[in-house]
C-alpha cells in the first residue's frame, strides 16, 4: 500500500513535494515510485485546524443560551467535530488515511503540529495503521528527502499531542466559561458588549483602552465610602 502524508497546510504539502516527481489531484498530491517510495506515497494536508472541540449546545441545549445560571460548563467527556467549511478536505483526507496501513504525520515539529496531525487522524475513525512522523527543521530539498528516509516513530509524537490536548481544552473552558461569566456581569452594569476571555488575547489598543474604562466602572460602580 502506499503511504499517506498528512501535511499541516498546503503550502507544506508543496515544499514536500518538490522533493519528488508528482501527480497533482484535487486535495491531494500522489508521488510517483522512487527510492525513498517505491510504491509511490500520497500527500495530503490540513487546512490548519480541520478538526475542533465542539461548541457547549452541542452537548446539552441549556448551553445555547448565556445565562450565568447555566455556569459552569463542564462537559463529561470532551468531543470534536470537523470545522466549519472545511469538510471537502477532510472528506479527501479520510478516504486516504482509511485506505492505507502506514500514515506519516509530517505537520510542524511541535505541540501543535501533532494535536493537528492526531485530531484529524481520530476524526477519521481510522484504526490500526502504523504512524510514522517526520522530524525536521527546514523545507530545503535535500533535508525532506533526507527526513523521509530517516522517519521517526510516534512515542515523542503522542507525548506532545497529549500536552497540547489538554491545553486546548483549558483553553476551551477558560474560554467558554469565562467569556460568558465576564460577559453578563457587564451587561448587567449597562455594558452592551461581548468579551472574549482567555489565555491569549491579541487586543488593539483601542479595545484595551475600552476595557480598562469599563473596568473602572465596574470599580467605581462597586466602590462604598467607608
Amino acid at each position: 500500500m502506499k503511504p499517506v502524508i498528512l501535511a499541516e497546510k498546503p503550502s507544506q504539502a508543496k515544499a514536500y513535494a518538490d522533493a519528488f516527481s508528482v501527480r497533482r489531484n484535487e486535495g491531494f498530491l500522489e508521488i510517483l515510485p522512487s527510492p525513498i517510495f517505491p510504491e509511490g506515497a500520497y500527500i495530503t494536508w490540513g487546512i490548519g485546524h480541520l478538526v475542533e472541540l465542539k461548541e457547549p449546545h452541542a452537548y446539552d441545549p441549556k448551553w445555547q443560551k448565556w445565562s450565568i445560571g447555566s455556569l459552569p460548563i463542564l462537559p463529561e467527556r470532551y468531543e470534536f467535530q470537523v470545522a466549519q467549511g472545511k469538510s471537502k478536505q477532510f472528506n479527501i483526507v479520510k478516504k486516504l488515511i482509511k485506505g492505507t496501513d502506514t500514515v506519516i504525520n509530517a505537520c510542524d515539529v511541535d505541540r501543535e503540529g501533532s494535536n493537528i496531525f492526531y485530531s484529524i487522524y481520530h476524526q477519521t475513525g481510522a484504526r490500526g495503521q502504523t504512524i510514522k512522523r517526520l522530524w525536521i527543521n527546514s523545507l530545503e530539498v535535500d533535508e525532506v528527502r533526507k527526513g523521509f528516509s530517516n522517519l521517526l516513530d510516534n512515542r515523542k509524537d503522542l507525548l506532545l499531542y497529549e500536552e497540547a490536548k489538554a491545553r486546548q481544552i483549558s483553553d476551551w473552558l477558560v474560554g467558554m466559561n469565562g467569556s460568558r461569566l465576564y460577559s453578563l456581569l457587564l451587561q448587567a452594569r449597562g455594558i452592551r458588549e461581548v468579551f472574549s476571555i482567555g489565555r491569549v488575547q491579541l487586543y488593539p489598543l483601542k479595545e484595551t483602552g475600552v476595557i480598562c474604562k469599563h473596568m473602572r466602572v465596574m470599580t467605581c460602580t462597586n466602590f462604598t465610602r467607608t
